[in-house]
């Protein structure tokens, strides 16, 4: 009975681990300066989409800190060594991919997805249907106001 338990929380560590630190990386590492990069270029129509990036990555770290600390808690034997493993674990597949955190297709399609509603209409309307095109633009687009601002400079 205690190896079954003891591998529960072993799977629930790397669930838990995975999800909060994945989305914790993704966040800090993706979505926050991509937004940055966005606002510089003014492709966005306000700024809130940051705060909402904080927020959101403000609950994964009260969520991974809760169950570390409720397991540590209440279950510092066996169960709490067994979710250190599971996290352990997690980190093992996250090395794994790290590389995955950074602009990618994905990232972006997703990250598009889902602040749909911040973008300029236009720029929605043009480029919904062909997220690799939308990319390409604010790749170019990035790129020119660099630029401008070495010119400037």
């Amino acid at each position: 009975m205690t190896f079954i338990i003891a591998t529960i929380v072993i799977i629930l560590g790397v669930i838990i681990f995975s999800f909060t630190i994945s989305n914790i990386l993704l966040i800090t590492f993706f979505a926050i300066p991509f937004t940055k990069k966005l606002e510089k270029i003014s492709l966005l129509k306000n700024n809130h989409i940051v705060r909402s990036y904080l927020i959101k990555l403000f609950i994964q770290v009260i969520i991974f800190l809760a169950t570390t600390s409720f397991f540590y808690i209440y279950f510092l034997d066996s169960a709490f060594i067994s979710l250190m493993i599971g996290y352990a674990f997690g980190i093992v597949g996250i090395i794994v991919k790290i590389k995955q955190f950074g602009l990618s297709m994905n990232n972006f399609s997703d990250y598009f997805e889902t602040n749909k509603d911040y973008f300029w209409e236009e720029l929605v309307a043009k480029y919904n249907d062909d997220r690799n095109k939308l990319l390409e633009f604010i790749i170019a687009a990035s790129k020119e106001k660099a630029i401008l601002k070495i010119k400037n400079d």
